[in-house]
């Protein structure tokens, strides 16, 4: 401690760069902390303190297995209020600013909190603070002397309210045990009564003031015990394929989205608890203008014009259609079991063709998706389809729920009616659904380097990487800037492993999750307080758009 308080005074009114002498491991009376990285300048980046606390006091049942990522998440929320209630402004830029990034409605694990053992690891932001470009060594003294112990104090367990923290924790279990009880029950979804699904606004995550509660059907209510001695009743969703259709504004679009977000676990009070989906549904949409690799899309499209090559596709501005057969193409590659599609952002002619249109049509290369779906799910591929006008799925649905008022009713039984009623002529003579080609990138198409720099930089909705600008407005399962960081640091550890041992995406993936889970966040970066859990989907959307990579045999 004297130490640190010594150097402290010695370079103050100094400038800024003679904070880079604070480098080194500091013992205090009940942790230690060590500056990870320094900033250049008060208008850079913060630089990035790591606290080791010893005796942190979260017994053996906070940090096994089932209950330590929603631990870490407690403790996470209680060190963000801590830092930005102990941030003030103390001179030029970000001086005196004390942050991690905000923690979100959803449970993830995050590299700024790590429980192991008998330690407990908290990262975080702090702005050295300087006048212009003079270090403030008193105001950096009272930081690092009363407001760094505080934040240590504050992520005790001591300094926890025990009831909270166990009504957290036991929610995640029995949010991940009911995520398990769905694979018994042949069910994708579930949807639990009560449940507040509208937002707040398309900005916004929080539920809706006001906002009407989830009642589910009768004869789709489901009531499941858990182990975890809780019992839920709700909608179950179950495989195959199922149409929710209604009148605008009724709520499909809002059911649909709470859908594609219970891949992850939420808190207490979000509204969608009990709103659980199987962990590697994802969401597809038309992407005009990405770049597509050497993907066989001859599933849904054949013989283009010019002779282009549709079993081995690739283009730099891919079509509405196109980009949807290669978003599906590639799912199916990397493993998902439940696809999620809204009418309102696909291509309308990779969707459906009516007979009228397939009478005036002679040369259609595109095969709709509605006469693909049947055979997807004999490959084991659900698909939950929002559609308020494409009613030739209503042929193929097994299951169809109207929203009323942002209400479910089960109307399978009348859209079989109707079906009969109105019937559709029209039926494609197509080849048979083939299972996915596997890929192997080429590791030095998904370097990190630019000019012989490692170049990783998150801004907004883009990843920065290499050469690369990866726009990730089309992954709508991600919910944070954190996760987009995640992603970009794991291309990195993607392409390092590519590079020791070549093999195809999915195992190449595999491995990534393995390391991962084995060594948690510090294997792709030591230093970063702002990684959040991703999953293998999005980091494989990511490296399948990235317009440098090359496939082997190409």
């Amino acid at each position: 401690m004297e130490r640190l308080r010594k150097k402290l005074r010695e370079i103050d009114g100094r400038g800024y760069k003679a904070y880079a002498s604070l480098r080194g491991i500091y013992k205090f009376r009940d942790f230690d902390f060590e500056f990870l990285r320094i900033q250049g300048d008060p208008f850079a980046t913060p630089s990035v303190l790591k606290l080791t606390i010893r005796n942190h006091g979260y017994g053996e049942k906070y940090i096994k297995e089932d209950s330590r990522t929603a631990t870490e998440d407690f403790v996470y929320r209680r060190l963000f209020e801590t830092c930005r209630r102990e941030s003030r402004r103390r001179g030029t830029g970000g001086s005196g600013s004390i942050s991690v990034p905000d923690p979100t409605q959803a449970v993830f694990s995050r590299s700024a909190i790590s429980l192991k053992g008998e330690s407990l690891v908290a990262k975080f932001y702090v702005g050295l603070p300087a006048q212009g470009r003079r270090i403030l060594g008193k105001e950096a003294e009272e930081m690092l002397f009363r407001k760094v112990p505080k934040i240590a104090q504050s992520i005790l367990f001591a300094s926890m309210d025990k009831d909270s923290l166990d009504s957290h924790t036991k929610l995640y279990r029995c949010q991940e045990e009911l995520r398990e009880k769905l694979k018994e029950m042949d069910l994708v979804a579930f949807i639990g009564d009560g449940s507040v699904l509208p937002r707040q606004s398309g900005i916004s995550d929080f539920p809706m003031k006001g906002g009407k509660f989830f009642l589910s059907p009768k004869n789709l209510r489901v009531e499941i015990e858990l182990k975890c001695g809780s019992k839920v009743v709700g909608m179950g969703i179950p495989k195959g394929i199922t149409l929710i259709s209604g009148g605008g504004y009724h709520g499909k679009t809002t059911l649909l989205e709470a859908i594609q977000n219970g891949v992850y676990n939420h808190i207490y009070g979000d509204g969608r608890e009990w709103v659980i989906t199987v962990k590697d549904a994802l969401k597809i949409r038309a992407e005009d203008g990405r770049s597509i690799k050497s993907v066989d899309i001859s599933n849904f499209i054949r013989e283009l014009p010019n002779g282009l090559e549709t079993e081995k596709f690739s283009t730099e501005n891919a079509s509405g259609s196109t980009s949807m057969a290669a978003s599906i193409s590639e799912a199916m590659e990397f493993g998902t079991s439940l696809i999620l599609i809204d009418e309102d952002t696909t291509a309308t002619n990779f969707m459906i063709k009516d007979e009228r249109m397939s009478e005036l049509i002679r040369k259609e290369p595109i095969i709709p998706f509605v006469e693909r779906i049947k055979e997807m799910k004999q490959m084991g591929i659900s698909t939950i389809i929002v559609a308020g006008g494409a009613g030739e799925y209503l042929s193929v649905a097994d299951l169809v729920i109207v929203m009323e008022e942002y209400l479910p009713n089960d109307e399978t039984g009348e859209a079989k009616r109707i079906v009969k009623r109105y019937p559709s002529e029209f039926k494609g003579d197509f080849p048979p659904l083939k299972k996915p080609v596997s890929r192997i990138p080429l590791a030095d198409s998904f370097s990190p380097y630019l000019r012989g720099k490692d170049r990783i930089k998150v801004k907004e909705r883009t990843i920065f990487y290499g050469g690369e600008e990866i726009d990730t407005h089309s992954f709508e399962q991600i919910k944070t800037s954190s996760q987009l960081r995640t992603i970009s640091y794991s291309l990195r550890h993607l392409f390092n492993l590519q590079r020791s041992k070549e093999t195809d995406l999915n195992e190449l993936l595999k491995r990534w999750e393995e390391n991962v889970f084995r060594s948690g966040f510090e294997i792709l970066s030591g230093i970063s307080p702002s990684m959040f859990y991703v999953r293998r989907q999005e980091l494989a959307m990511a490296i399948n758009r990235m317009r440098k990579l090359k496939i082997q045999g190409n």
